[in-house]
């Protein structure tokens, strides 16, 4: 086996088989050989071993047998990894000489390890310590230059933290407002360093967001905006474009505007109709039916 194919499978089978892909990713340390490499092996690792298991410790282990593997070749996306491992761990003082190893003196060293943290505490339902990390991190990286480093992990991790509040069923006033806030500065982010569909996608998460909140008319605004980007660019993205509609409903129904809703159930319903996969095709239908 190789390492790309260690580090696919793993990712297919992480969420079902957590136990069994940890013994795999601890095997197949020996494949890790070059720095690019170690730095997907060692995001697998926390994310499978750290995240899922709850084993910070073996984690980490696992993180520095990586390095140790490529010696001077480690890369800087490598020692992120570690840093993240150890500070989920609890070495306070691992993460800054993780820091110093790799070379990294730019602030987007530190932002990007802080938000990889705050994901990793959102993973362990810690949201008391997610929170105000992710908050000082994201305050951060709004005074750094446009174009560095830290802008895509933001991005990234801000999606992740307002899509799993969403999914959240009781929440308090403070995750409505990290929810809120996270969803906002993911479209941000996704606007600097992604693409049209990133945005897209962007307000799609705030329209779920805005809705799950009350605010009908604000969610109705982001979804029409998500279905505008994609029609100015004038691409094909049928799938998103399906799934705004079905946003765009939901809020319609919401505000009364049963003739909307109608119009964007019928247009959501079309474009699915030509959607292939089992898994996408029940997921559109289960979305579908929650907008009528």
């Amino acid at each position: 086996m190789t390492l790309d194919e260690l580090i696919q499978q793993g990712w297919a089978d992480h969420a079902d088989k957590t136990a069994e892909v940890a013994d795999r990713l601890e095997q197949g340390v020996g494949l890790v050989e070059e720095g690019p490499g170690a730095a997907r092996y060692m995001n697998l690792v926390n994310h499978a071993v750290g995240d899922h298991l709850g084993e910070r410790a073996r984690a980490t282990a696992l993180c520095e047998a990586a390095i140790a593997q490529l010696g001077d070749d480690a890369d800087g996306d490598a020692y992120l990894h570690l840093a993240v491992a150890r500070r989920l761990s609890g070495d306070d003082k691992g993460p800054m000489a993780a820091q110093d190893a790799s070379g990294g003196k730019e602030p987007s060293f530190g932002v990007r390890v802080g938000m990889l943290v705050a994901q990793g505490h959102m993973h362990a339902g810690a949201w008391g310590e997610a929170d105000p990390l992710y908050r000082a991190m994201l305050a951060t990286a709004d005074l750094l230059e446009a174009g560095n480093a830290a802008e895509r992990t933001v991005a990234v991790v801000s999606n992740n933290l307002a899509s799993e509040l969403l999914g959240v069923r009781e929440r308090d006033a403070r995750q409505d407002a990290l929810m809120h806030d996270a969803a906002k500065a993911a479209f941000t982010y996704w606007s600097r360093v992604g693409t049209w569909v990133n945005q897209a996608r962007g307000e799609y998460l705030l329209s779920l967001v805005q809705c799950s909140l009350g605010d009908a008319n604000a969610a109705r605004d982001a979804a029409e905006r998500g279905l505008q980007i994609i029609d100015q660019a004038d691409g094909e993205e049928p799938v998103d474009e399906a799934f705004l509609h079905v946003a765009r409903a939901t809020a319609c129904r919401e505000q009364g505007d049963g003739e909307a809703q109608s119009e964007s159930l019928a247009m959501a319903a079309a474009l699915g109709a030509a959607f292939e996969g089992d898994g996408l095709i029940a997921w559109f239908q289960e979305e579908l039916a929650k907008a009528r």
